[in-house]
């Protein structure tokens, strides 16, 4: 079944390409409707489906990166010869916990179903997670995932309508995990992706290559995987795009071949392809953004520019910024409107900083990624991610 893979690029396009965990909490629910054409196995003769496509996601993330996420997606075929229709639906789970300000780990859960009337009547069901280890600096992202699944399938079949019925009834399983290495900053990135899965139709093995670039016009992501399945060898792939237009309204598809699925047995198809046009009906994007200690007026190819601020109680005498850009000697900062700022040249790189106020040590309390330093101190983190 060709459905269930292309629902599940639908729901997942890019969707955390940059890997990057939110500095503040994220909620949204969003409207979709689209089209999508799909096309059968290589190996097997038939006419490529095409469908309208409609549906809601939703998703409510803490700024650790915690969560949940929700998909639900109807599908309704434009031809009566090649009819058919599908309803699917996915609920996650996350729980993440940052170790240190570079590496975090998670623990994910989904519960997926897929439902399909025409031409024959096919179900499934399945839940699947595991455990994720990420490392990120400014220019490397290393995650190791596992992943363990089960489910079960239905299929109906018969010879004539209205004829005797044939139930084929499959318990499905896979155990498995994936490795992913990711070069450059979350701007612009590329690595490998591989992973291994066992199945009880045997293992699974895939090695890929992906591109990811982001920036105010959206966040596209190429891949390439080849596939190495019980039965044959294949190579799939394709193009994944996100485009913002305007506040409440973005573009979402997805071109290509889809990749095979180890726990639904699902098989890649020839050809996919489909773009849904999204309106964004709840987002956190409306709430007044959390105060940020710092800001970056301009990148340059070794340094950057960034101004540095924080808010003082009235009568404050002396404010000084100390961080390892600083060598952690204390940099005097000047009064302005409401706080006190200075502006620095600070190079590539992930830094941690405070304050001195009246030579008291603090860190605002809303300040991003506050971790303890060498000397058990709480410090705020700075990340410039590199010269543009």
């Amino acid at each position: 079944m060709t459905f269930r893979g292309f629902f599940w690029l639908l729901v997942t396009t890019v969707a955390t390409g940059s890997g990057a965990t939110p500095l503040a909490a994220q909620r949204d629910l969003t409207l979709e409707v689209g089209a999508s054409q799909i096309g059968p196995p290589l190996d097997v003769a038939g006419d490529r489906a095409r469908f309208v496509i409609g549906g809601l996601r939703g998703s409510a993330y803490s700024a650790g990166g915690s969560g949940v996420f929700g998909s639900v997606l109807f599908g309704q075929t434009l031809d009566d010869v090649t009819g058919g229709n599908f309803l699917s639906g996915m609920v996650s789970a996350s729980i993440a916990d940052r170790w240190t300000s570079n590496l975090n780990a998670s623990f994910d859960v989904r519960l997926m179903g897929y439902g399909v009337q025409r031409p024959f009547p096919y179900r499934a069901f399945a839940a699947e997670g595991g455990p994720s280890l990420r490392l990120r600096t400014p220019n490397l992202s290393v995650k190791l995932s596992g992943l363990g699944g089960v489910g079960r399938s239905q299929l109906e079949l018969w010879r004539l309508e209205g004829g005797r019925t044939r139930l084929f009834e499959d318990d499905l399983w896979r155990a498995g995990g994936t490795a992913e290495v990711m070069v450059g900053p979350v701007t612009s990135s590329f690595g490998l992706v591989a992973g291994r899965h066992e199945t009880p139709g045997g293992g699974y093995g895939t090695i890929g290559g992906r591109v990811v670039l982001a920036g105010l016009w959206g966040l596209a992501e190429l891949r390439v995987d080849r596939w190495k399945t019980p039965t044959s060898t294949e190579i799939t792939g394709g193009l994944a795009l996100v485009v913002p237009m305007g506040r409440s309204w973005s573009l979402r598809g997805f071109f290509g071949r889809t990749d095979p699925d180890p726990l639904t047995l699902a098989q890649p198809g020839s050809g996919s392809g489909g773009v849904l046009v999204c309106r964004n009906l709840l987002s956190s994007g409306d709430e007044e953004p959390p105060f940020s200690p710092y800001e970056i007026i301009r990148y340059g190819e070794t340094t950057s520019r960034v101004r540095l601020m924080v808010e003082a109680p009235e009568g404050t005498v002396t404010v000084h910024v100390m961080g390892d850009f600083t060598l952690w000697d204390p940099v005097p900062m000047s009064r302005g409107e409401g706080m006190w700022l200075v502006e620095l040249d600070v190079p590539a790189g992930t830094h941690h900083f405070g304050f001195l106020i009246d030579d008291e040590w603090h860190v605002p309390a809303d300040a991003p990624d506050v971790v303890p330093d060498e000397w058990g101190r709480m410090s705020a983190t700075l990340v410039i991610e590199g010269g543009l």
